[in-house]
């Protein structure tokens, strides 16, 4: 069963009344992040935290890392950096083993069953969002993709790629008509 669009046929404008200013905006958006965040956890046939799969994903992603490129990527410093590596290590998702050609460096390099458990959590929450983005009207859809682009501009560190996001979520909508 699709649901009715909540979007305006015209994809430029809010739907009446609703508040564009951008703490408004940071504040829904935060909030809806967090529910949906709590709801994909709930399916989550794991039982690492957020934390944890996020840097599971960077080690299989982009691995092997040293601890300094792991600290890097997750944002953390260093010392953190290390601990999730030891809790990673210790559930048998990741080991360490020496950097070739550095004696004294040492990476950090996904497991099978890590690799395994990676999948089955995406997997898992790809199903869900799948289904519920199934149910959604095309016009929702492609509100979704245009905001998407967006949002992965916004967490590339470089805000001023959002007018170049606008376009290419432009050019997904015109595909869609």
């Amino acid at each position: 069963m699709t649901v009715p669009s909540v979007v305006s046929a015209a994809a430029d404008q809010p739907p009446t009344g609703v508040a564009t200013d951008p703490p408004v905006l940071a504040e829904r958006l935060r909030m809806s992040m967090i529910h949906l965040s709590r709801r994909l956890r709930r399916h989550d046939p794991s039982e690492l935290s957020i934390a944890q799969v996020s840097g599971l994903a960077s080690v299989v992603l982009k691995g092997p890392l040293g601890i300094g490129r792991l600290a890097e990527l997750e944002s953390l410093p260093g010392s953190a950096a290390t601990r999730l590596a030891d809790k990673l290590e210790a559930t048998g998702l990741v080991v360490r083993q020496a950097t070739p050609g550095d004696r004294r460096g040492v990476q950090v390099l996904a497991t099978p069953a890590g690799v395994e458990v990676l999948e089955r959590h995406t997997r898992a929450g790809n199903e869900w969002l799948a289904a519920r983005l199934a149910s959604l009207s095309e016009a929702d859809r492609v509100a979704i993709a245009r905001a998407i682009t967006v949002l992965e501009s916004m967490t590339a560190g470089d805000p001023g790629t959002a007018a170049a996001a606008h376009e290419g979520a432009r050019a997904i909508e015109e595909l869609a008509r």
